[in-house]
């Protein structure tokens, strides 16, 4: 098989491609070192340590999720102000695979933006009223389980892609079911949480993937 016809159109597609990157670097470095100053995260340059980044983020839902997740959010608000435009522009995976980052680390880096939009935004209220619960499933001994069905989805969908959606299924289910077992009974719309959160790591490197989450209840599950 001659290959060259291939890597010349992988070469001109890369070159389109920074041609269109229009992320001003200038910009949002400041604006990343505002986040990591306001969260205390220490490496200036996370995208190259994504697992890293994910889980001091998360550390601070672990630590009061209360407080963590108040401090969190208003620290990604800042964030998202102070990027303005660049935001879209510079947090797409696009963005830092030309910037030397493998794919597999792009998306990690990009997912956990994507999940503090979540977070923020249409899960802020579950997180705060399921304050108890929060705290049980991710406390240090239950998020190691939940950190590891995550590790296990990425590292088998990016060996097999073909398979990511029978992946991801498996996923969802593992941090559904792990809130339910921690939380119990009275906790569906924070075992819906759960699997939101999680398909939304899913959704950003293979939005082809139909998995869905509904609302679960005892006995069954209600669309």
């Amino acid at each position: 098989m001659n290959v060259l016809p291939i890597l010349l159109a992988i070469l001109v597609a890369i070159h389109s491609a920074a041609a269109d990157d229009d992320c001003q670097d200038d910009v949002y470095q400041g604006c990343q070192d505002k986040l990591n100053a306001a969260l205390g995260l220490s490496d200036p340059q996370p995208w190259h340590s994504p697992e890293s980044f994910r889980y001091q983020i998360e550390s601070q839902y672990e630590n009061s999720p209360l407080d963590g997740t108040r401090k969190v959010c208003k620290a990604f608000r800042e964030f998202k102000v102070c990027m303005g435009d660049q935001y879209q522009k510079c947090i797409n995976p696009l963005h830092f695979v030309l910037s030397s980052v493998t794919p597999y680390s792009a998306f990690q880096f990009v997912s956990t933006f994507n999940t503090l939009q979540y977070t923020c935004g249409a899960g802020f209220q579950t997180m705060l009223r399921q304050y108890n619960c929060m705290k049980n499933a991710w406390n240090t001994a239950n998020s190691q389980q939940l950190n590891a069905c995550r590790t296990v989805f990425e590292r088998r969908s990016n060996d097999i892609p073909e398979s990511a959606c029978s992946f991801a299924s498996t996923y969802l289910d593992c941090w559904e079911n792990h809130f339910r077992d921690v939380c119990g009974k009275g906790t569906e719309d924070a075992q819906f949480w759960a699997c939101e959160y999680s398909r939304i790591n899913v959704f950003t490197r293979f939005p082809q993937c139909s998995t869905k989450c509904v609302l679960p209840y005892y006995g069954g599950i209600i669309g």
